[in-house]
C-alpha cells in the first residue's frame, strides 16, 4: 500500500463534494441565482460562475476536513 492512502481520512473526497453541492445550492439560492444548463441553454459565463463557486467550496471544505481529521487523530493518539 502506498503511504498516501494511509494518511488520507475516510471520505476525504466524498464529504467535501457532498458539502460543496449542498453549500453551492444554498449560496446560489440565497443570491437568487438560478441557472440550469439543460433548460436555460448553455451559457459559458454562468457555467464558469457555478463551477468556480463549487470548486472554491469543495477545496475549502476538503482542507478543513483534512485539518480536522488530523487534529482528531493527534488527540486520539495522545490519550494513551
Amino acid at each position: 500500500m502506498s503511504e498516501s492512502t494511509d494518511h488520507q481520512p475516510f471520505g476525504s473526497i466524498l464529504v467535501p463534494v457532498i458539502m460543496a453541492v449542498i453549500l453551492t445550492e444554498i449560496l446560489m439560492h440565497s443570491f437568487d441565482l438560478k441557472y440550469n444548463p439543460i433548460s436555460d441553454g448553455f451559457d459559458i459565463a454562468n457555467f464558469l460562475i457555478d463551477l468556480g463557486v463549487f470548486v472554491t467550496i469543495a477545496v475549502t471544505t476538503s482542507l478543513l476536513y483534512q485539518r480536522i481529521f488530523k487534529l482528531l487523530r493527534k488527540e486520539g493518539g495522545s490519550k494513551e
